[in-house]
């Protein structure tokens, strides 16, 4: 038995002890959601020519969702309201005008609930339990930081619609204004990462320590405006052939912090200090986001049955972005805010030592981006068909150009070797050696999307409707880099692992589905009895309905606990995690996760993948040479995939005395009607790598590589309802 230093006995513990083998641990727990909603609309009717429409609407949820560890739950609540008024004015019968005036207002909060409260936990004065991340075993806490987020939209627009001879013009206008408040408390809690469960239980040394200095301003108001103006024309060239003809400007203005707090480097390479600058751009990249569009619609013999349609846009990302690089700024933005990241510490203490003249670590937006924009193309065949039914053939694709991403800001510069190869010291510069690590959000990745969609539709007749959805597609991108929550599970920084090369992390796009299909039916049985009475009463009005989703996993990356190639994305040379692995000869991604593994260190042969217990081959993977980037692509490997079955009953049975529609509608409901267990994808990280041996060392994978701990979805769910039609 190991000497357990003091200063982490609480923590050892606080985790508990396994009660499955492989030292796994379960808890029951459930996940608590309360959703109240509310709706109220009114319409007025001043004349033939006016109309007059106004909606409000409101949505309140609160839901519990529990953490990696039993003492510990996430606090989500939601509000959310909308209020619409609409005037619709017609001036002739082929001049129509409608203006509208909109207002919403957006609330959600995240906070964490904890049983841990002592201060033997606190590793930040003043705020709850840090994180602890040891290799191999869960992280302690996983704490999500508290968040806050406000925003509200006011947007007026107007339309104009008019009807001339073959053509039918609109022409309008939007506008919105953004008043955006996000309070994002990331490293206020503390955080330490070891590089093995001895140095752990020995209180040392600790790999990282990390924090956000007390007296940051972790909060950012924003205010910015949108515009839309468009003219569209749908031309009837003939009896059988239309086009559709547009054109759209869409510029904004900069976003702006109401107190000034917002800082950036305007040139990476030079400045030594940020420059507080209150605004989010010192350009405003959406001057000339001149917008075509373009489609037609064809009757190839002008019998309604065969149809033939296609279009092409070039569309622009304005907003999208804006909340992600707000949310993750404010943490990492000098001067007003401060997180300090400290290396090789050797003795582990709580509360955390951060000294103020640590290492800082810096997260900036591109203060001279490129607009972000999107070639959009499509090319659609349908085809009616017997029995009610038609068939779609299409192919989508499009083209993103100047994508958001997150990189390293200042690299290290790496050596050239004769061979083309990267090679990197410990003692290397970075790009600017006043500046250290420092993240970057600037539009600078691509993407391909191509897909082949396949549609089958039958409209109700004999009681049976139903729709089949296929598409077989793929994303391609250079790693938009931005921190994304896979379903189910935790954010996940698919940051850039080599900042002078985009195309060594071009591939499948973390969201690709290679395959995903979706059928629903509904058949109404028909009436058993006819002469009325208890037995009509009994047995007419049933009727079943059905939904099966299927689809492929999406991608991932195996990597290192490590920067083994001493490149300081993410941190320190030689220390931050993320890396990539090498990928051992002749194994390819199909023989990783399926058949079995020949065994290597501290892995026995024989043992079945694709399980829940070993999905791919950790020992597909070895240590690169100290130095060198590692040999597998991103996203290599693909996780499980998902697939569930809802299925319902349902009976209605008139009630006269409400009208003629009338009615008492019943309903079980199945969700997952099989119970097939889901699962998310497995632990990422193969190999601790921290050796500073030149050399590939002998070293066994992490304990829980390969391993799938967590589920997507819900189990079986049964639901029973009753509903008055009136």
């Amino acid at each position: 038995m190991p000497k357990i230093a003091e200063v982490v006995k609480p923590w050892v513990a606080a985790y508990p002890l396994p009660n499955l083998p492989n030292n796994q641990f379960t808890f029951p727990s459930s996940q608590p959601t309360d959703d109240y909603y509310g709706q109220a609309r009114i319409d007025q009717t001043f004349s033939d020519n006016d109309t007059l429409f106004g909606r409000y609407t409101i949505q309140d949820t609160v839901r519990l969702t529990p953490r990696p560890m039993p003492q510990d739950q996430q606090d989500q609540t939601t509000r959310c309201q909308f209020a619409t008024l609409s005037e619709t004015h017609v001036f002739t019968p082929t001049l129509l005008n409608t203006a509208r005036f909109s207002y919403s207002r957006q609330r959600f909060t995240l906070d964490m609930l904890t049983t841990l409260t002592g201060p033997e936990f606190i590793l930040m004065p003043g705020f709850q339990h840090g994180d602890i991340s040891i290799p191999g075993i869960t992280a302690f806490g996983g704490a999500k930081d508290g968040v806050l987020r406000k925003q509200n939209i006011f947007t007026l627009s107007d339309d104009l619609f008019y009807a001339v001879g073959r053509h039918s013009l609109k022409l309008g206008f939007l506008v919105n204004r953004f008043q955006q408040y996000i309070l994002h408390d990331e490293g206020l809690l503390g955080s330490a990462s070891f590089a093995s469960l001895t140095n752990f239980l020995n209180g040392g040394p600790v790999r990282q320590l990390s924090g956000t200095l007390a007296g940051s301003i972790m909060d950012r108001s924003l205010e910015y405006s949108t515009f839309g103006f468009y003219v569209q024309d749908d031309v009837r060239v003939r009896s059988n052939l239309t086009l559709n003809l547009g054109f759209r400007y869409e510029p904004m203005t900069i976003p702006k912090e109401k107190y000034g707090h917002w800082s950036t480097v305007v040139d990476v390479q030079r400045d030594t200090e940020t420059t507080s600058t209150g605004q989010f751009f010192l350009e405003n990249p959406s001057l000339k986001n001149f917008s075509p569009r373009f489609g037609f619609a064809w009757d190839v013999r002008g019998d309604g049955k065969t149809a033939v349609r296609g279009g092409f846009a070039l569309l622009y990302d304005l907003v999208g972005v804006i909340p992600v690089l707000t949310f993750s700024g404010a943490c990492c933005q000098e001067p007003f805010s401060r997180r300090i990241n400290v290396f090789n510490v050797p003795t582990f203490t709580v509360p955390l030592i951060l000294p103020d003249d640590g290492e800082r670590f810096r997260r900036w937006v591109d203060p001279y981006p490129q607009q972000s924009h999107m070639l959009q193309y499509n090319f659609t065949i349908e085809r009616q068909l017997p029995y009610d039914m038609a068939l779609s053939l299409a192919y989508g694709g499009s083209r993103g150009i100047n994508i958001w991403q997150n990189t390293e800001a200042n690299p290290v510069i790496p050596q050239i070797l004769p061979d083309g190869r990267q090679f990197r010291t410990i003692d290397l510069p970075r790009v600017n050696p006043q500046l250290g690590n420092a993240d970057w959000y600037t539009a600078g990745a691509s993407s391909w999307y191509n897909s082949l969609q396949v549609g089958l539709q039958k409209r109700l007749s004999n009681g049976l409707q139903f729709q089949s959805s296929y598409t077989w597609s793929k994303i391609i991108d250079e790693n938009g880099g931005e921190i994304v929550n896979i379903e189910g599970g935790d954010s996940v920084n698919i940051q850039s692992v080599d900042p002078w090369h985009r195309e060594t992390d071009r591939g499948l796009s973390t969201y690709d589905l290679a395959h995903n299909w979706k059928f629903n039916a509904i058949y109404r049985f028909p009436e058993l009895v006819s002469s009325g009475g208890a037995a009509a009463k009994l047995l007419n009005g049933w009727w079943v309905s059905g939904i099966v989703s299927a689809q492929s996993g999406t991608p991932f990356t195996p990597e290192l606990n490590s920067n083994r190639s001493l490149s300081g994305v993410r941190g320190a040379p030689g220390v931050a995690a993320g890396d990539h692995p090498d990928l051992v000869a002749g194994r390819t991604s199909k023989d990783i996760v399926q058949g079995t593994t020949a065994g290597c260190l501290g892995v026995p042969a024989g043992q079945k993948l694709g399980g829940p217990d070993l999905y791919f081959d950790t020992c597909a993977f070895s240590i690169p040479v100290r130095g060198f980037l590692g040999t597998a692509g991103r996203n290599i490997l693909r996780g499980p995939g998902f697939a569930t079955l809802d299925f319902s009953v349902s009976k209605d049975s008139p009630l006269g005395f409400l009208g003629e529609s009338g009615a008492l509608q019943f309903r079980a409901e199945f969700f997952n009607l099989l119970n097939r267990p889901n699962f998310l994808q497995p632990a990422r990280t193969v190999y601790r790598a921290v050796s500073t041996n030149p050399s590939n060392p002998p070293e066994a994978p992490i304990a829980n590589a390969g391993r799938i701990t967590s589920t997507s979805g819900t189990s079986r769910q049964v639901q029973l309802a009753l509903k008055l039609i009136f």
